[in-house]
């Protein structure tokens, strides 16, 4: 044996040790803050052409950020066409899209905020037909049409440093078998110019299912307004009942594609019969906090161990930081007892074993 290597060796041998175990402590307390893949997000939509340039949006974004635990923040942008036959989508930047200016400056302060971001854009149709029934008159030109729209938005997501892109939303007339070659030209493009993971928002129904182009994209998305129980103030044994279908029907997507799910969208408004028709904005239902909480309480608990699980967009969060509270008839949890659900869950008190990396 050399006997001067040997003295170097034993020399070395603590700072080897106390680097190992630097290393293994830090990795242990990772796992342990809850470092894991899942996307623990809020949606943040706007309809005005500069809220997600104020000081109001950006002090909501800080109170979301700082008091809640989300990771990842959800923006809205939305064009419009005339209703739902129409083949051309167009920006009301005097009115209800949001500027590009604006749209830029919400990306950077979720940056500065330590939020990542997924870009999802939308189009509604001002005559208030529901994108779902789009069925233009000439689909080619459409989605021409859209292809444009959606490049705009990838350069903007490219340039920003936006995490993942969202290529549209509930188009479910629109993602039937003959329209896939349009929906593979729009990702082709996308792709030649941004690198990062895609998403595409299927509704909750049978949209999900008739979806061809999933393997060009990196997550199966679901906008989860599945309709639970048909009475008010159900059990949390009844909710987690309802939900047992869907799961299979989610998991079985899954195996079929290969590729995570992500709830790109879910929500329920704090009034009575939210878990009946979550996707029902307009419902007079009298006020109702604990329906709310509840039906948080039982995403978490259906979802939470599911290894081909990988994130949550809650439906939403106001950019006003003036709306919300315990009188709120909204989607928002803010203010609300639901905000101390998703509290404990994204801050992991009741992260129920979540705490995985990436299969």
């Amino acid at each position: 044996m050399n006997l001067r290597l040997s003295g170097i060796a034993w020399t070395l041998f603590p700072l080897i040790l106390v680097t190992g175990l630097i290393f293994y402590l830090a990795s242990q307390s990772a796992q342990q803050s809850g470092d894991s893949k899942l996307q623990k997000g809020m949606a943040f939509p706007t309809w005005d052409a500069v809220q997600y340039g104020t000081a109001s949006s950006d002090e909501s974004l800080r109170i979301l950020a700082e008091t809640t635990c989300t990771e990842w923040v959800q923006l809205v942008p939305t064009w419009y066409q005339n209703d739902r036959f129409s083949n051309r989508m167009f920006p009301d930047y005097d009115g209800q899209t949001a500027s590009m200016e604006s749209l830029k400056h919400a990306i950077q302060m979720s940056h500065l905020l330590g939020l990542e971001v997924m870009l999802k854009p939308h189009v509604d149709a001002l005559s208030g037909d529901w994108r779902g029934t789009f069925q233009p008159e000439d689909p080619e030109i459409w989605f021409d049409n859209y292809i444009d729209m959606m490049m705009t938005f990838a350069k903007i997501a490219k340039n920003e440093g936006v995490e993942i892109l969202s290529i549209g939303c509930e188009f479910v007339e629109l993602t039937t078998a003959e329209h896939s070659p349009g929906w593979r030209k729009l990702i082709r493009g996308i792709r030649s110019i941004y690198a990062r993971p895609l998403v595409y928002a299927a509704n909750w129904g049978r949209e999900a299912l008739q979806v061809e182009f999933w393997d060009d994209l990196d997550f199966i998305g679901i906008d989860a307004y599945f309709e639970l129980t048909n009475k008010i103030d159900p059990s949390m044994d009844e909710l987690l009942t309802a939900w047992a279908p869907y799961l299979v029907q989610l998991e079985s997507i899954y195996q079929t594609w290969q590729k995570p799910v992500l709830l790109t969208e879910i929500g329920y408004r704090s009034i009575d019969g939210a878990n009946m028709r979550p996707w029902d904005w307009e419902n007079p239902g009298a006020l109702d906090l604990t329906e709310q909480d509840l039906c948080y309480q039982a995403v978490i608990r259906a979802f939470g161990e599911k290894s081909w699980f990988d994130g949550i967009y809650w439906w939403n969060w106001e950019p006003n930081p003036s709306l919300g509270g315990p009188t709120d008839k909204g989607y928002t949890p803010f203010g609300k007892p639901a905000e101390m659900v998703l509290k404990r869950w994204y801050c992991g008190e009741d992260l129920g074993k979540k705490s995985r990396s990436r299969r």
